[in-house]
């Protein structure tokens, strides 16, 4: 498809080393209800076999960009937004899968709401397998979000669509905001624009033990404060916002302690998503660290014996004491 291509929406893909998931992700989007769109699949020096696999396909609507070499993903994705013929930008993760309505709902949405630059909505977490086992739930109206995002991000970044224009006069992603590259996006946006969320679940969202999020988390952590606090002071400043009761500061008692938001809460956020999938084996992984980035959180030490928790032996005795407690205290009280 050539740069006079006028597609409504251009679903931007980076692609890397993702022959395992690449092509339920790709038909998840060629197979939605809305298909006045282009692909942009950007393969960032893939050495698997995701190479061949966009090569496989004949579908005109997908446009395959080859780099010279390992760009990396804000490199990519700022090349995808140059390439775009879309009014809109749809981002889409190559290990994740749109539910067929995508498209349609988030694009009718911003026809219908001009002001609203970035829309995003709720999604599915589900393992490697496809199994779904935990819901995301970001917050909907742009007060709601505003309330919410100086503390941890209020999109799930591969179900955003926003207005190609806004986010090229943005810069878009920024290179100093490596790991969160995405959450400092949202929060330069939010600085002049109206934003929003769907109460519908628009992906499914992937989780596996590979995703930069996870293996990345303290240059993660940096960058995301960086950006936050960057915000903050923007939005403290500014006649009309009134941010007085939203505490962010990232004080030495808040690390120790793993307050929201922390490397210590960012484990142990990861730790109950990989409970919630049924990994104990990855949640374990991460409680030592997470101990020494928040030696003070006492959540993390109870994660320590959770596995035991959770066995039937353990369920069992917890029944019995719970018995004999209560024989115990209606023989006190002489109840019977």
């Amino acid at each position: 498809m050539n740069r006079e291509s006028n597609a409504r929406i251009s679903v931007l893909m980076p692609i890397y080393n993702a022959e395992r998931f690449l092509k339920t992700a790709l038909e998840s989007i060629l197979s939605q209800s809305f298909s006045d769109f282009e692909i942009i699949a950007i393969n960032d020096g893939s050495t698997d076999a995701s190479g061949k696999i966009l090569a496989s396909y004949g579908d005109k609507r997908l446009r395959v960009i080859n780099n010279d070499g390992n760009k990396g993903l804000i490199y990519t994705l700022n090349k995808g937004i140059e390439k775009a013929n879309g009014k809109y930008i749809a981002r889409m993760d190559a290990d994740d899968i749109a539910l067929p309505n995508r498209l349609a709902m988030q694009v009718e949405f911003l026809e219908a709401h001009p002001s609203i630059v970035l829309l995003g909505g709720h999604a599915e977490m589900i393992d490697e397998h496809g199994v779904p086992f935990m819901p995301m739930t970001p917050p909907l109206s742009h007060q709601a979000i505003i309330n919410r995002i100086f503390i941890g991000s209020c999109f799930i970044h591969p179900s955003v669509m926003f207005r190609t224009d806004v986010v090229r006069e943005l810069g878009g992603y920024r290179h100093d905001a490596l790991h969160a590259e995405d959450y400092d996006l949202w929060l330069r946006i939010i600085q002049n624009h109206q934003v929003a969320n769907l109460s519908a679940i628009l992906i499914q969202y992937r989780i596996h033990p590979d995703q930069v999020s996870q293996r990345k988390m303290r240059q993660q952590r940096t960058s995301a404060d960086r950006s936050r606090m960057q915000a903050f002071d923007v939005f403290k400043s500014a006649q009309g916002h009134h941010l007085n009761k939203i505490d962010i500061y990232n004080t030495p008692w808040r690390r120790l302690t793993g307050a929201e938001p922390s490397l210590g809460s960012d484990h142990l956020r990861w730790i109950h998503r990989y409970r919630m999938m049924g990994r104990n084996d990855l949640a374990n992984a991460l409680i030592i660290p997470g101990i020494f980035s928040a030696p003070l959180c006492s959540s993390l030490y109870r994660e320590i014996f959770q596995p035991i928790r959770t066995t039937p032996a353990y369920r069992s005795l917890s029944r019995r004491i719970r018995w004999y407690r209560k024989k115990l205290y209606m023989l006190i009280s002489g109840k019977n």
